[in-house]
């Protein structure tokens, strides 16, 4: 019966074009739509550049890998060079996989467990997985959880024995590893558990399938005078701890931190407690049997937690695994009769479920509400002056999207983002004693004459030479660590064509 997988579909359907209408119409009258985040339009100028050049980079004249999907970038550039350039496919993208994520995770339960459990996660996978948040952002999540969706599905029916189900969990372990890096955790997880349960082989064909893109990616990235990673993963993540010291500081800051106190740590003890007293006079391999899944995705949750990042969008995918673990944990609930430990942890595994689920779709409210239009004024706004005054021109700054895509210019991306000799400089001192200094000196060689940054992600690391000009204040932007970007001149020279500059939009184009 798939009519759970439609209402699942409804769901997704009411909240993605409720919040997609409210962006639009919060936007200036024929604008459009324009996304949340501004990462989709590195998304975009990288797959410009794959189908013009075939150059993974969002600088068109250098190596500068700025994307960490491999997979969605290139699904981006095949559209353009089909269809030609438009800033709709991320949308039309995720709508697309937003749909089929919603429709089969619904079915693949009522096939599982039946009508009335399809229901109830029909009702809670939008709050707890938020499909539509994702979809709406236009970023490559909603493929990850795509895929995780058919990883549940292919890795069950490899439980139950189908002769087919282990060649297309290969398959989908593959795109998983290409889809975003931070699949790694998934893929590593699922080995160990192989490893566990003496399926060497499978393991190794996991593991194999899983790390071959991101290792075809690395000596791609590598033989262009990249890094291993993409710019991105060394800069956001750490996966770059190359010492005991290093990586004790990192526990130490993750475990303490309200990421792990809010989200994982609940639901480790109420899991933890439930398997213990379920299953305590069974043998381990029994239990490693019964509980594979959710051990995995335990085990992925602590990748996640130690080396990425565990908050907005990047979490999404674990919570429609964990809310496919509910489901398991509700049926043995409903079957036993009895009171017991096992189903009051059960309960409280559920009930947290349900509450930290309504709790993410109360404070994305007003993410989702206002952050087009937050993105359109700020950053498209810097977009059109960067165009207008330093078309084809090299620009410091570090929020890069809308700056790349809407113009022509060469970035270079004092965050490190979408600059390899930044990333490259921020791996090898991680102290960045010197940053200033460095950056004075790669701006003057690259021929900036502009710097348009924020200054409260730079306390202290602006180059002494540059010369502070004129500020915007940021509108309306929730994060607190962004209130104003600072125009600086790279040289002396530059202060009179920058101030003339500035004056001259501020007139014509604000107040607004």
């Amino acid at each position: 019966m798939k009519k759970y997988g439609f209402i699942s579909v409804f769901i997704f359907l009411a909240g993605y074009f409720f919040y997609l209408v409210s962006e639009t119409l919060s936007l200036p009258k024929g604008v459009g739509y324009f996304y949340p985040v501004d990462d989709v339009y590195i998304h975009l100028e990288v797959a410009k550049n794959i189908a013009d050049k075939f150059l993974f980079s969002v600088n068109s004249n250098s190596f500068d890998p700025a994307s960490s999907s491999i997979l969605y970038s290139f699904f981006l550039s095949l559209l353009i060079k089909m269809l030609g350039d438009s800033s709709y496919y991320p949308l039309f993208i995720n709508f697309t996989f937003g749909v089929l994520t919603s429709f089969y995770a619904a079915h693949f339960v009522f096939l599982q467990y039946g009508k009335k459990f399809a229901l109830f996660f029909a009702l809670l996978l939008q709050p707890l997985a938020m499909i539509y948040l994702s979809s709406i952002l236009g970023m490559e999540h909603t493929l990850h959880m795509f895929l995780i969706v058919l990883f549940f599905i292919f890795y069950n029916k490899l439980a139950i024995g189908s002769l087919n189900a282990f060649s297309h969990l290969l398959i989908v372990v593959f795109f998983l590893g290409a889809v975003r890096f931070e699949s790694v955790f998934l893929i590593s997880a699922v080995v160990f558990v192989f490893m566990l349960q003496k399926k060497f082989k499978q393991g190794l064909l996991m593991g194999i399938a899983g790390f071959s893109p991101i290792i075809i990616y690395g000596i791609y990235s590598l033989l262009m005078g990249g890094l291993f990673f993409p710019n991105s993963i060394l800069v956001k993540s750490n996966f770059h701890v190359s010492d005991v010291e290093g990586l004790i500081v990192i526990l130490k800051s993750r475990f303490l931190s309200m990421d792990y106190i809010k989200y994982l740590l609940p639901f480790s003890l109420f899991y933890g407690m439930y398997v213990f007293y379920r299953y305590r006079n069974l043998k381990f391999q029994s239990v490693l049997e019964r509980e594979a899944l959710p051990i995995i995705i335990l085990l992925t949750s602590y990748g996640q937690l130690i080396f990425g990042i565990m908050t907005f969008r990047y979490e999404n995918y674990l919570m429609i695994a964990y809310l496919f673990i509910v489901v398991q944990i509700c049926d043995f609930y409903v079957k036993t009769s009895d009171f017991s430990i096992p189903k009051l942890f059960a309960a409280l595994f559920v009930g947290y479920s349900v509450v930290f689920g309504l709790s993410k779709m109360y404070w994305y409210h007003p993410v989702l509400y206002t952050d087009s239009k937050n993105l359109y004024y700020n950053q498209y706004k810097l977009a059109e002056f960067l165009k207008k005054y330093y078309q084809s021109e090299t620009v410091v700054a570090n929020d890069i999207g809308a700056i790349t895509y809407f113009t022509n210019i060469e970035v270079l991306d004092m965050y490190g983002l979408g600059s390899t000799e930044v990333a490259q400089y921020k791996y090898q001192n991680p102290l960045q004693d010197d940053f200033s200094y460095f950056m004075g000196k790669l701006s003057a060689s690259k021929k900036a004459r502009i710097a348009a940054i924020y200054p409260e992600w730079f306390a202290g690391q602006v180059p002494k030479n540059w010369i502070f000009v004129g500020r915007w204040k940021m509108n309306d932007f929730r994060n607190p660590n962004i209130r104003y970007v600072n125009f600086y001149a790279v040289t002396k020279s530059n202060i009179p064509y920058l101030r003339k500059s500035l004056k001259e939009f501020e007139y014509n184009y604000f107040p607004r």
